[in-house]
């Protein structure tokens, strides 16, 4: 394993919730490489139906960010996707290119309210592989109805679906509550993605390190291999990634 590919961020600068101008985002890049990230894959929010920066813009900040990025020394690569809130919208939208994929694969990040209810979810994922995309589930141990009942998880994975878990819930401490729902699935091998999620310097930053010691020490090095090398490889190329369930 050559490093880390962090699959889900918020890392460019001044289109979402996440960094705020280019000297965050460089310094959120200095960290990450630090931890050992090669490749970072930014997913600006994209709403549909709603007033969304432009993919001609993105990628021209994608771009700007590289350039500054080799600059500073750091080797690490930014590659441009989007993490979609679904809605009925989303399929024409991603059809027509106002949404992105990642790295213009058939792979796309999705999210949904952390309330919406199984059978909505497992609609949403089910409209994305009937149009020709392969979900990837963000931040699964937000949803409600999964951690009721995280075998409901198994069903995503059989209709096609990716499951991705962020790193900061893969640590146990008093504020984290999802620790034990993601240790059951990560035991059952129905995580395919760990990523950062991150925001900022400072809030969910963009830190791999101590996640994949515990990964390391709690499992095995395949496992980390797998999850933060092998498949995040593949989704970039565009490769079908082993489901395992």
């Amino acid at each position: 394993m050559l490093g880390f590919i962090d699959i889900h961020s918020h890392i460019l600068p001044g289109v979402d919730d996440g960094s705020r101008n280019m000297d965050e985002t460089l310094n959120m890049l200095s960290i990450a490489y630090a931890e050992g990230t090669v490749v970072i894959i930014a997913t600006p929010h994209y709403f549909p139906g709603r007033k969304n920066i432009k993919p001609v813009r993105l990628k021209r900040l994608a771009s700007e960010v590289n350039i500054a990025a080799e600059e500073q020394g750091l080797k690490i690569q930014v590659i441009l996707g989007n993490e979609l809130l679904y809605s009925m919208d989303l399929i024409r939208e991603l059809d027509s290119g106002e949404a992105l994929t990642i790295n213009g694969t058939r792979y796309i990040l999705v999210e949904f309210m952390s309330s919406t209810s199984y059978r909505e979810i497992a609609f949403g994922l089910n409209q994305c592989i009937c149009a020709g995309y392969i979900p990837i589930l963000a931040h699964a141990e937000r949803y409600q109805c999964l951690k009721k009942k995280d075998e409901l998880v198994d069903q995503f994975i059989n209709m096609g679906s990716y499951i991705q878990l962020n790193a900061s819930s893969i640590i146990k401490s008093v504020v984290n509550h999802e620790y034990g729902f993601c240790h059951r699935l990560l035991k059952r091998n129905a995580v395919h993605f760990i990523a950062t999620d991150a925001h900022s310097v400072y809030k969910r930053s963009p830190r791999l390190l101590n996640m994949v010691n515990h990964l390391v020490k709690e499992y095995d090095d395949k496992m980390v291999e797998r999850i933060l090398w092998n498949n995040p490889i593949k989704m970039i190329e565009n490769e079908q990634i082993d489901l395992l369930k």
